[in-house]
């Protein structure tokens, strides 16, 4: 139906409605677009064209497919039309695309029209956008989950002083549950510490100035009389009318403690009962001044313990505080009576012993240690295993004062940890390997400003063909005196500080330049892959970030492979998801690096919106002498192109890996055996000029 055959079925509505059915249609907050029986759409409203940026003109005879976002799958408008059908009518919520691109949440009615005769003239929608709905719900969300999890005891009561609310804190502190409190008054709470002027002063403060905050004693449902910090803050409404009381309180008895028990606090680690830092540091000094204690040898024991992040963030501080005393009591079961054993906060621990007999004593009272940690800990019905990284320095050898010996056993401990050593003596190579590191943080800050970062590309070519069919950006760094400094040496530095956010938007920015100059020349230029760290997925600005260096640059999003590690994309993937669709909605290409090389939950392959897997290097490396890699590789590629995604092996360095990854159908190989990366003039020699593939297409095994 066009849109005059639409108006003249206006016209035959009785002449007393058409007036206003046409001011209801035109004047409707609600956005309304109206179809023939076919799905073209023959009229929309003003609010129609606010909402979604099409114009009238725009949008008469196509369909509401133009508006589609693709964030719903197929299944999703079955369903929709299958009600459609069936009752007449849908509605619910959908996420639809403006003009502009911009997707947008709305809530949308379909409605199907007929004639007197019940065939099908017309289909119309009717929606409105509920960003700001939505929004709402989600501050609302938030607020309420601040209610909940706040750390201070919440209480709201209405003008009469009736409770109303009260938060877990309260419960916590109170001893009083949510539904035992409400509907008393706060006099529930009532301990008699505090004469009746007490109170009357208080509400004079509360009804002058609205607020009043001070120390009170209240009483524990268990009848403990308790000292809490409770503010009182007066609520009214748009007339001054009072409506609510809100009442926020932490409990201080800890800061009304003896000062014997702050002086144990000061001394002592609350959670272990072993001394803390202050008290090792006067421990220490008491034993320098004993006679003849100039003459004695001391050994500092940096302990670390491992894996103990990951159980304290998966089954919670609880949970961890526990396991840290556990493990502190076994730590102290080997140590002797006469050695200081401290906590110096989180999970590291010193040990300072006293005339070790020789560096070999210090190692196997390290290895004591660390034994003792094997067997299992079990922590509220958990078998929890970690164990520990220990570094050790030894007076006077490393050290003549005690915050040096500790420095040292600290670089030892890292040394321990990175090498999974178990223990670690300290030695001048490890202050120079630290000492390094340093000075590669250092110079890492300035290296795209000095122009010493550049990028090379590895060819990545159809396995059969031997045509390029993509390119790997790689980044190097020549430093002018350091010279080249290995990727595996700077990236970790990079990650650890930060810098890598500067240098990943440098590596695209170049990557995009690069692209740019190649299109200019003419030259025909497949896609080109780059890495993106974890650290930069966290950034909130990477999508626009991206978006915006691609507007600068004529680079179109399809030309660049989006790259992330299997680890990353699988830590924190509630997180990761809704970036990786973003990218692909914009046409970028993602690509799983490193495969095989974590623990993935292959459920969660089928959620990500990739279009290549990339077998880790260490699955192609024993492709041709253990069995097993063959099989697991062969079944990632079978797998994949199950997926529908295209598989490239990395990592290829001879013609017998090479022939195995083409008898699995692999699509793609890249590695030394092709060539190795390399600076663009040279991929452009021996890529970009039109020349035939590096082998000829022939027969598997021939």
């Amino acid at each position: 139906m066009t849109r005059h055959s639409y108006t003249r079925k206006l016209r035959t509505i009785p002449e007393h409605l058409a007036l206003p059915f046409a001011r209801i249609f035109r004047d409707s907050q609600e956005a309304i677009m109206v179809t023939d029986c076919f799905s073209r759409i023959v009229s929309v409203n003003p609010a129609f064209t606010a909402v979604t940026g099409y114009a009238e003109e725009e949008v008469i005879g196509r369909t509401p497919s133009l508006l589609k976002s693709n964030v719903q799958d197929p299944d999703f408008y079955v369903d929709m039309w299958a009600s459609i059908h069936k009752d007449g009518n849908w509605q619910g919520e959908i996420w639809n695309r403006r003009k502009n691109g911009e997707v947008f949440p709305e809530w949308l009615s379909i409605s199907s029209v007929k004639d007197d005769h019940g065939r099908l003239i017309n289909y119309v929608g009717m929606f409105s956008d509920i960003t700001t709905r939505k929004d709402t719900l989600s501050k609302l969300r938030l607020h309420a989950q601040v209610f909940s999890n706040a750390s201070e005891g919440i209480m709201i009561t209405d003008e009469q002083l009736r409770i109303l609310s009260v938060n877990q804190a309260f419960a916590s502190v109170t001893g009083y549950t949510e539904a035992e409190a409400v509907g008393h008054t706060p006099h529930l709470l009532n301990s008699g510490v505090q004469n009746p002027y007490f109170y009357i002063r208080m509400w004079e403060r509360i009804h002058s100035t609205g607020h009043w905050e001070g120390e009170i004693w209240n009483r524990r449902k268990n009848g403990e009389i308790y000292p809490e910090w409770l503010s009182i803050t007066t609520l009214r409404d748009e007339h001054g009318r009072i409506t609510n009381y809100l009442g926020m309180f932490t409990d201080i008895t800890e800061r009304k403690q003896s000062e014997e028990h702050l002086k144990y606090l000061a001394h002592f680690d609350k959670l272990t009962g072993l001394p803390n830092r202050t008290l090792l540091h006067e421990l220490v000094r008491e034993t320098d001044a004993e006679p003849g204690a100039a003459e004695r040898k001391m050994a500092v024991f940096f302990i670390d313990l491992d894996r103990f992040k990951k159980v304290n963030d998966s089954l919670g501080h609880s949970v961890g505080d526990k396991l840290l005393q556990q493990a502190a009591g076994r730590l102290k079961s080997v140590t002797a009576e006469r050695d200081i054993f401290s906590r110096l906060g989180g999970d590291e621990f010193i040990l300072v012993q006293r005339n070790p007999s020789s560096p070999g004593d210090a190692l196997a009272y390290a290895k004591r240690l660390i034994s003792a940690m094997k067997l299992p800990f079990v922590v509220d019905d958990n078998e929890l295993y970690i164990s520990a990284s220990i570094g050790i320095s030894l007076s006077p050898e490393h050290g003549e004062d005690f915050e040096t010996l500790v420095k040292h056993a600290d670089l030892a401990m890292y040394e321990a940890k990175i090498r999974k050593t178990g223990c670690r003596l300290f030695n001048s190579g490890i202050r120079d390997t630290f000492q390094r590191k340093l000075v590669l943080e250092n110079e890492l800050r300035w290296a795209i400003d000095k122009g010493q970062l550049r990028l090379h590309y590895q060819p990545q070519v159809n396995a059969i063909t031997g045509r390029m069919e993509g390119m790997e950006a790689l980044l190097r760094w020549k430093h002018p005196t350091l010279g080249e400094v290995s990727p595996g040496e700077f990236i970790p530095i990079a990650e650890e500080t930060g810098s890598i956010l500067d240098i990943g938007k440098w590596v695209l920015a170049e990557a995009c330049g690069q692209l740019s100059r190649w299109q200019i020349e003419g030259r025909t230029v497949p896609s080109v892959a780059v890495n993106l760290s974890a650290r930069q997925f966290r950034a909130p600005d990477l999508v626009s970030s991206i978006q915006e260096l691609l507007r600068r640059m004529p680079c179109a999003p399809e030309q660049l492979v989006i790259e992330i590690t299997e680890s990353s994309s699988m830590d924190d993937i509630e997180e990761v998801l809704p970036i990786l669709r973003k990218f692909k909605a914009l046409g970028f290409q993602i690509a799983i690096d490193d495969f095989g090389k974590g623990y993935s939950a292959l459920g969660y392959m089928k959620q990500f919106p990739i279009d290549i897997l990339k077998i880790d290097r260490s699955f192609v490396r024993e492709l041709t002498s253990d069995a097993k890699s063959a099989v697991l590789t062969k079944t990632i590629i079978d797998m994949a192109h199950g997926l529908d995604l295209r598989v490239i092996a990395e990592g290829v360095e001879t013609a017998e890996q090479l022939e195995s990854l083409r008898a699995m159908n692999c699509d793609i190989v890249q590695g030394f055996m092709i060539d190795p990366p390399m600076p663009s003039d040279r991929l452009e020699s021996r890529y970009l000029t039109g020349e035939q593939p590096l082998w000829p297409s022939k027969p598997i095994g021939v």
